[in-house]
């Protein structure tokens, strides 16, 4: 899942949206030899390098055409091929914290970088400290293929994790854990409750951006009554800091907040109706709008596929969501591609079109890439960002499902995960036709 900022190359390639970074220890400064060999390059030279890399890299991925799963295997093979070229003479464990990070974004592009990148890293998480724990946390994430909450929600119980809940490394184990069960999560609530008073008005930004994940967490391990006051708490908090800001922590602020507040961060996505979805278009790719408003699929199962024109893994996940569109019959499911407006339309199959203040001309370029696409399900246009905060979407591709009550069932799905996606499904329809 990934997010707007990143580059087309990154997203096609599907890595995970938490970025790897070197771990510090207790003192601020870089874990890390002592000394360098001589004839390393420097921490610039390293990021030079990896950016003239990216930029080949991206030009080859334009003239792929339509992302197909062999065309991308192809693309990931000689992706590899090229960093292994790159890394040629380099011993990651030589490097400091600084020439790692600038190496960081290629490492994980081939399977015998990130090998030894891992190798590197747990060396390094042998310390019980916050440095042990955020390279433990790196080397993790290098090796899961998806993230896993009840490999981070043990994390929790890590001793340097209360030392590193400010860093990337805990905001990510965090974000991650809270997706866990109340099982996994409840033998952590000391842990939980004892991080609360952190989360104040004097806190920095890099700990209030774990306030999402530490909200949706103490809701799974806590009485009531206790996550309620700590929710207080922290919202109090993150008004507080965002009537003093300005400029980008401003917006970051107020995207927080409307995080913590909106349906999931409440706890009242699953089992409640589903959240607001304005659409302000609806279309299939001959032009017909089957439907106004998803009150109006009520009867159905409805699939709700949050997507963007920009997203890599969206457009590559295409396949398997067409299928599905094929397997079940309409008049008992529907699947809906939920998007928004972005500004601009990234064609597969033409150059991409610049739509900024043109919604008209976004809508008439969309209904061209869902032809071009061979788009056989309906498509809707929401005046909430496709990063939709009642649903707590932080990244897409995204897959809810609702019940024939309009009710969310499942949510944060993958659309690569069609066993999951069509067990829900089958598991409605049972339940229905029970009913009847």
């Amino acid at each position: 899942m990934l997010e707007l900022a990143l580059l087309p190359i990154v997203t096609s390639l599907a890595l995970s949206a938490t970025p790897v970074v070197i771990p510090f220890a207790q003192d601020g400064t870089a874990t890390a030899p002592a000394a360098q060999a001589a004839g390393i390059p420097s921490a610039a030279e390293l990021q030079e390098k990896v950016g003239v890399l990216f930029e080949s890299l991206q030009k080859e991925y334009e003239t792929l055409g339509e992302p197909t799963p062999e065309k991308m295997a192809a693309f990931q093979a000689q992706v590899a091929q090229k960093v292994d070229a790159m890394l040629v003479g380099l011993n990651l464990a030589e490097l400091d914290s600084e020439r790692l990070a600038a190496l960081e974004p290629v490492l994980r592009l081939s399977p015998s970088a990130t090998e030894r990148f891992i190798a590197v890293l747990s060396e390094r998480a042998k310390e019980p400290n916050a440095a042990g724990f955020r390279a433990t946390v790196q080397s993790k994430m290098l090796s899961m293929t998806a993230p896993d909450p009840l490999a981070f929600a043990a994390l929790l119980g890590h001793p340097g994790f209360v030392e590193a809940i400010a860093t990337e490394e805990g905001v990510a184990v965090l974000d991650s854990a809270s997706d866990a069960s109340a099982d996994a999560l409840k033998p952590h609530a000391a842990v939980l409750e004892s991080l609360a008073g952190k989360f104040n008005a004097e806190a920095p930004l890099s700990l209030m951006a774990a306030s999402g994940g530490y909200l949706r967490a103490c809701g799974t391990a806590l009485p009531k009554e206790k996550a309620t006051a700590i929710r207080t708490q922290v919202v109090a908090a993150l008004q507080t800091q965002e009537a003093k800001a300005s400029g980008r922590e401003k917006k970051v602020l107020e995207r927080l907040i409307k995080s913590v507040n909106g349906a999931a961060g409440r706890g009242e996505l699953i089992g409640f109706a589903c959240p607001t979805l304005t659409c302000d278009w609806v279309s299939r790719a001959d032009g017909s709008a089957p439907w106004k408003s998803i009150a109006d699929l009520k009867g159905k199962v409805v699939v709700l596929d949050f997507w963007a024109t920009w997203c890599g893994p969206c457009i590559g996940s295409f396949p398997q969501i067409a299928e599905m569109r094929k397997h079940y019959p309409e008049k008992d499911v529907e699947v809906v591609g939920i998007t928004s407006v972005q500004g601009m339309v990234a064609h597969q199959k033409r150059e991409r079109v610049t739509c900024e203040g043109d919604v008209k001309k976004e809508r008439a370029e969309t209904l061209e890439f869902m032809k071009d696409m061979g788009v056989t399900w309906t498509v809707a246009m929401t005046a909430e960002d496709v990063f939709n905060n009642d649903f707590g979407i932080r990244g897409i591709p995204f897959v809810a499902v609702l019940d024939q009550d309009g009710k969310v069932f499942k949510a944060g799905m993958h659309p690569s995960d069609e066993t999951a996606i069509r067990a829900a499904i089958d598991e409605l329809l049972a339940k229905n036709a029970k009913k009847g």
